[in-house]
């Protein structure tokens, strides 16, 4: 397929276009004569198999590969307050930009049993990102180049892992029943990083510094900081240096900071329940993840220091706890640490809905062809240790499971009548 950019003015000429390939292959195995035995238990059974390329520009502006000239400088006159304005150029500039591609092969098997009752899909996929597109805020030239650095093509990310999905339907006179879970694996890491980026590129912070970054062998914007090993005699924090030695504060240094966790999770999952009986029906769907780190930023400068979570209080020395609030002298590292990192996994009931559709019969008269009311409880329920406002927090890009406070998920009622005429 030919990949076009919305606006061709946003890479040079001899890269606006792009042509990624793709192509799929299947066998339906239940369909060849040697399965006819397996008609009566096995209903259809299929091996697929897909490879293909795409394309992306995503989030980049109007000519972000050239150094665009802007009149941002001023030369005064021995008048102060008289100036003449001059023109330099707005960025870096980087005529090499390309495409970011995602190449991704698939191989899948989906099977249905026993009348097409019971259901099983599963998949197996490796993506490899090449030329990721790295925003220029995470790339940044040497001061006395005098302006900002254009995004640039950093490096090249790996993701593999496993997705299954089993249902079961079924139905017993007026009543019937669906039932129905998935699950997938990832696992995530940087391939390789542009030699420009040196050992890693820096990502997004919480206000105290930066926590993500890219870095090869690592997971994509993996957290990274100091490992907090506790508070020790004096009350003051205590961490894990390089060598895996526990020291105080005082001699940890930024050469001593590692890998303090990653927000991917080990497997995200979800399940669907349906029922229905006559004109009432039913349907409760929840996901959740497990696995997954979140940064807590909330103690962040930009935010009042005062108004700080309850756990950091319940859990410090001075009520028997191993978590400290450290003086100021320790406090930057603090933040920087492990000590601020929680397991952000969680399952949530996202709605549990209750319906119930007037019988045509009773419609006539009213010249209507369906009547169904509901009512509905949208993100009720969540179950999770994470002690922050809301595990299912939306932070992406290079600033990956920083939880900064975000507004959470509204507690929902929801009721309402569909009316069809």
């Amino acid at each position: 397929m030919r990949a076009d950019a919305a606006d061709t003015s946003i890479l040079p000429l001899q890269k606006r276009w792009g042509y990624f390939p793709a192509g799929s292959l299947g066998w339906t195995v239940s369909n060849e004569k040697f399965m006819e035995g397996t008609k009566g238990w096995l209903t259809h059974m299929k091996l697929r198999g897909s490879w293909g390329q795409n394309g992306s520009i995503a989030g980049l502006s109007n000519w972000a590969y050239d150094s665009v000239i802007a009149s941002t400088i001023k030369y005064p006159f021995t008048n102060a307050a008289s100036y003449s304005v001059g023109s330099m150029p707005s960025a870096t500039g980087n005529f090499d930009l390309k495409w970011e591609t995602s190449e991704q092969i698939d191989l899948g098997l989906d099977l249905r049993f026993l009348r097409d009752r019971l259901s099983l899909t599963a998949d197996y996929f490796i993506k490899k990102t090449k030329d990721l597109i790295i925003p220029s805020a995470s790339f940044k030239p040497s001061l006395i180049v005098g302006n900002t650095a254009s995004p640039i093509n950093a490096g090249n990310v790996e993701n593999k892992g496993l997705e299954l999905e089993l249902s079961w339907r079924d139905n017993i006179g007026d009543f019937h029943y669906s039932i129905s879970g998935n699950i997938a694996t990832l696992n995530n890491k940087v391939t390789y990083l542009t030699p420009m980026a040196g050992d890693r590129m820096s990502g997004g912070g919480a206000g105290i510094g930066t926590i993500n970054y890219f870095e090869e062998g690592m997971p994509i914007w993996y957290m990274r900081g100091y490992k907090y090993a506790g508070a020790g005699s004096d009350g003051n924090p205590t961490f894990y240096n390089a060598a895996g030695e526990v020291v105080p504060a005082s001699q940890i240094g930024t050469n001593d900071m590692q890998m303090i966790g990653s927000a991917i999770p080990d497997f995200t999952y979800g399940i669907t329940l349906t029922a229905g009986y006559k004109g009432f029906d039913l349907t409760v769907f929840g996901s959740g993840s497990k696995g997954n780190d979140v940064f807590i930023g909330y103690d962040r400068t930009s935010r009042t220091m005062a108004n700080r979570l309850e756990t950091f209080y319940n859990n410090r020395v001075s009520n028997g706890g191993d978590a400290i609030l450290p003086s100021n002298a320790y406090w930057s590292q603090y933040l920087q640490s492990s000590a601020m990192v929680y397991d952000g996994s969680y399952f949530k009931i996202k709605q549990i809905q209750l319906g119930y559709t007037v019988p045509k019969t009773l419609l006539k008269s009213l010249k209507l062809s369906n009547v169904r009311a509901y009512v509905s409880l949208d993100d009720f329920f969540t179950f999770t240790d994470y002690p922050g406002f809301d595990p299912e927090f939306t932070a992406t890009g290079n600033a990956m499971g920083i939880d900064l406070g975000s507004y959470p998920s509204s507690k929902k009622i929801v009721g309402g009548i569909n009316v069809t005429f």
